[in-house]
């Protein structure tokens, strides 16, 4: 067992990562890892659903789209994620459990009592602590989770509440009361100290394990990885499945209620109510069909439909924060 700590946090970079060594590794691995300020949800989740768009945008927080299943999680320098990838046999079904034991046994050595849901998610009394996910890719495993120690969770919060209703058949997040290790654990220091006891007691717990360093041709593989994928607006949120929303523009002629149809990121359908009213404004927003649905998109849209929008009775900054807020 390969056991160790990823000094980088690159949140593009880090995703990316772990699907490099689940495809490339060859012994199995453990690594510990620590992530800029990002948002990483599900690969079946519909982002905007999962997030407060806005807030988001606004606070320059990546929003990075995962290859394992699961919910949307918020990542800062007092989180530590550990990623596990192991090979498994064919015919045979993998134990998650195996992998949660770990961290249970981690928190026990510690002096902390942790249980799992049904879930995998390890909570200290009430209070949700680390969320896990898998992947498989052929004859290997690849599970990891988040382990809270000093997250801020005012932003966590701030980043994990949507403003908006999505209909769809995405994966939805299952929300639970979150909280940090840090008040538990007076007895260290901070993440890193909180770090170092967590690697030390893994190459504890694997006799033989030895640590493992990034090769050039490594770090030149994962960073080509995150500029082609993870860092792309089509992978991050052009890939949720489709679906729906209601917006309620105000016009002149009185409020018009749109629902927006979106598939693989790009707006296919526009519909409004009281059409026979309003058919000025249904002629101008069906103009929105083919364009992608982000902000950059919608601002190109009213940008070049500003005159038509206004004609039809549309304050134009009132249609952009119609959208995302």
């Amino acid at each position: 067992m390969l056991v160790f700590y990823r000094p980088f946090t690159d949140p593009y970079f880090n995703i990316a990562a772990e699907e490099y060594f689940v495809k490339h590794a060859v012994d199995d691995i453990c690594m510990i890892w620590i992530s800029e300020p990002s948002v990483i949800i599900g690969k079946h989740q519909n982002a905007f659903a999962e997030i407060n768009y806005p807030y988001v945008l606004k606070n320059h927080i990546p929003v990075i789209r995962r290859i394992s299943g699961g919910g949307a999680v918020y990542h800062d320098t007092g989180n530590v994620n550990f990623t596990f990838i192991q090979k498994i046999k064919p015919g045979f079904p993998v134990d998650f459990a195996q992998f949660t034991s770990v961290i249970i046994r981690f928190m026990k050595s510690l002096g902390i009592v942790a249980t799992s849901n049904r879930r995998n998610s390890l909570f200290a009394g009430d209070l949700k602590f680390s969320g896990h996910a898998e992947h498989i890719f052929h004859d290997k495993v690849l599970h990891h989770g988040t382990i809270l120690f000093s997250t801020n969770l005012v932003i966590l919060q701030h980043c994990l509440t949507p403003v908006k209703e999505y209909q769809g058949k995405a994966l939805p997040s299952v929300r639970s009361k979150v909280g940090n290790l840090a008040p538990l654990l007076p007895q260290i220091a901070d993440v890193h100290e909180f770090v170092k006891q967590f690697t030390s007691w893994l190459n504890s717990q694997y006799p033989g394990s030895h640590s493992y360093y990034l090769t050039e041709a490594d770090s030149k593989s994962i960073n080509a990885l995150a500029d082609t994928k993870y860092k792309t607006w089509q992978w991050n949120f052009g890939y949720s499945p489709a679906y729906a929303f209601d917006i309620n523009i105000p016009a002149s002629g009185g409020n018009v209620m749109l629902k927006i149809k979106v598939k693989n990121g790009i707006i296919t359908k526009t519909e409004t109510s009281n059409l026979s009213e309003n058919r000025a404004v249904s002629d101008v927003l069906s103009g929105l069909a083919g364009i992608p649905y982000h902000a950059e998109g919608i601002r190109e849209f009213i940008r070049k439909n500003q005159f038509r929008l206004e004609l039809a009775g549309i304050k134009t900054v009132t249609l952009s924060e119609a959208f995302f807020s």
